[in-house]
């Protein structure tokens, strides 16, 4: 299995850390002190004919993303990012840039094509 970078390791694992600690809490009350704007939610269209709608949280000091992986709801956290929006959660990573965004499974290496092809914002 290739190996990630250090720095991609250490942002996912700060990623996972706050999914744990977030994730117990949305589904029974808000989190003391955390606020979001209202989700701005996005329907996308991949390449392999996958549709499928993504919901963002954001707020001034947390990005947060609901992603369908597996016919699952996950939530996944911003990480640092060069370009675009980069979240990620165990072991994938969402990564939007203008209308377009990746879901890729990082235990297939950094240059693994992305699950469902590229994925367009919707309408």
């Amino acid at each position: 299995m290739p190996h990630m970078t250090a720095r991609r390791c250490r942002a996912v694992a700060a990623a996972l850390v706050l999914a744990t600690l977030v994730a117990p809490s949305l589904a029974h009350e808000p989190l003391a002190g955390l606020r979001f704007d209202s989700p701005q939610t996005v329907q996308y269209r991949c390449d392999d004919g996958q549709r499928f709608t993504v919901r963002y949280y954001n707020s001034p000091d947390n990005q947060i993303a609901l992603v369908p992986v597996d016919g699952k709801t996950l939530l996944f956290v911003s990480v640092l990012s060069a370009s675009g929006a980069r979240y990620a959660h165990g072991v994938h990573e969402w990564w939007t840039k203008g209308r377009e965004a990746r879901l890729t499974d990082l235990t297939r290496g950094e240059n693994a094509a992305p699950l469902h092809g590229i994925c367009r914002e919707a309408g």
